[in-house]
Formats: structure tokens, sequence, C-alpha cells
């Protein structure tokens, strides 16, 4: 089957399709590098977590919000660009009257652990018993 090299997303056509809690929807995933639109509505969080192995860039779309790292409060507005390193602990607040939209594209890293994996899945597309 023909895959693109490439891929054109029109952002604002993904909008929350429930009210409530936070909206998550994929945009796109190949390899490592997936991306995701998170929708926060008014006065809710994604609360202090980590991602051990990987590494997270978060692009505001609209709206207003506050990120959380290591600590640290700031705000981010649209347009607002923020790198989160694997390993480092960080939350997202929308403490604001309206939705705050964030595009978050996480990058995997690769461990020795994960090297066997890697070398099974090439052999197997490699011998044409995955695509």
């Amino acid at each position: 089957m023909f895959q693109p090299a490439f891929g054109e997303l029109n952002i604002k056509a993904y909008q929350p399709h429930r009210p409530g809690g936070v909206v998550s929807t994929s945009l796109f995933s190949h390899e490592e590098l997936h991306a995701d639109l998170v929708v926060l509505p008014p006065h809710s969080e994604i609360s202090l977590h980590t991602h051990e192995n990987e590494n997270e860039l978060f692009d505001v779309i609209e709206g207003d919000g506050i990120f959380v790292v290591n600590g640290v409060e700031f705000p981010g507005g649209a347009g607002k660009c923020v790198f989160v390193k694997a390993g480092t602990v960080h939350a997202l607040r929308n403490d604001g009257d309206c939705l705050w939209t964030v595009r978050v594209t996480r990058q995997s890293r690769v461990y020795p652990r994960h090297v066997g994996m890697l070398v099974r899945r090439a052999v197997r597309k490699r011998l044409g018993l995955i695509s």
C-alpha cells in the first residue's frame, strides 16, 4: 500500500466532541513521532506527571493556560511553544473561562532494551511478514 511521505492536517477541524473533561485527539503517529491535539476546558488540568521515554513539544493553538515544569509556572498563550525533556515533571492547567487548545508532539527515545524489538520488526519487515 502506498503511504505518502507527508501529511496535511487542518487543526481547526479537530474540536472537542464531548463536554466536560480534557479531550485528546490523535493527529498522527509514525514510528517514534506522535502528535495529539489536546483541549482543556475552563478550570481543568492535566496533573503533574512525567514521561520517562518521551520528549514533548507543546504548541499553543488558542486560548491561555499555565504550564508547570519542574515546579515553575509560566503562562502559555497562542503561539507559545514549550519543550519538555523526557523525565521532567510537568503539568498543564487552564484557569481561564475559555478552551485552551494545545498540540502535543511526542518523540519516543530509544533505549538499549528497545533495540531487540526494533531489530525484530526490521527483520520481519524485510522478510515481508509485515508491511
